[in-house]
């Protein structure tokens, strides 16, 4: 079984459009929906907004379900000169938004004992690759980095870009998923499409217009991508 998550409606429509729905489970106030996509045994389930929501749903999918793998799909803002509709494959994740360095000799961003960033595993990122360069998308491997805002300029995340490198895109989700399917020993993978550029004037009217197309398309990578790993 293979668990994905998405934060929002608009990110999932598409799964479920080509889902066969064999049941759902209601858990906390997470709907868990079990069947297939073709011929792949999926869970597919709306976490909510942000790092507890989704450490939440993670949780209940790796100890619940036994997933094998986690993907955490859906859209994210992106860091200039990325482009609204390009695809980021995440090399790591951390978080923009947590600070011990008044009380623990850390580096900002970094939880007390748990890693600063969480690395996505080489052989699903070389799977992901390959599928990219199938597909014709435009795509950019880079870090994400996580955190409970939704981020309209640069200086909002200054701190963390000083400790990790490559930052190309921020989201709400990520590094709640990933520092969970680390804890649990689960491979995991994140697939976020642009949907707005941090800093740019429209960014939140890029967000409204373009973001389900943008989720949509990183549907239809995951969909290659079950093909790929789930034979």
């Amino acid at each position: 079984m293979i668990g994905i998550i998405g934060a929002i409606d608009k990110e999932l429509t598409l799964y479920f459009h080509e889902m066969l729905i064999e049941k759902t489970e209601i858990i906390a106030d997470k709907t868990f929906y079990i069947g297939k996509i073709k011929s792949h045994y999926v869970v597919v389930v709306k976490s909510g907004i942000g790092k507890v929501n989704a450490a939440i749903t993670a949780t209940i999918l790796l100890t619940r379900y036994n997933c094998r793998m986690v993907i955490n799909t859906g859209v994210a803002g992106g860091l200039s000169p990325l482009k609204v509709g390009d695809i980021i494959l995440a090399k790591g994740i951390a978080y923009f938004d947590v600070s011990l360095t008044e009380i623990d000799d850390v580096p900002y961003g970094q939880m007390a004992d748990d890693p600063l960033i969480v690395y996505m595993d080489d052989f699903y990122l070389n799977k992901a690759e390959n599928i990219f360069r199938k597909l014709g998308y435009s795509y950019l491997i880079g870090n994400l980095v996580s955190g409970d805002k939704f981020v309209t300029s640069k200086k909002d995340i200054r701190k963390i870009l000083r400790n990790v490198d490559n930052v190309i895109g921020v989201e709400m989700e990520g590094m709640a998923i990933a520092i969970t399917a680390y804890k649990f020993q689960v491979p995991f993978i994140s697939i976020r499409g642009v949907s707005d550029i941090i800093d740019s004037k429209n960014q939140t009217i890029e967000y409204s217009k373009t973001s389900k197309d943008v989720a949509e398309k990183t549907t239809k990578f995951v969909f290659s991508f079950l093909e790929e790993v789930d034979e």
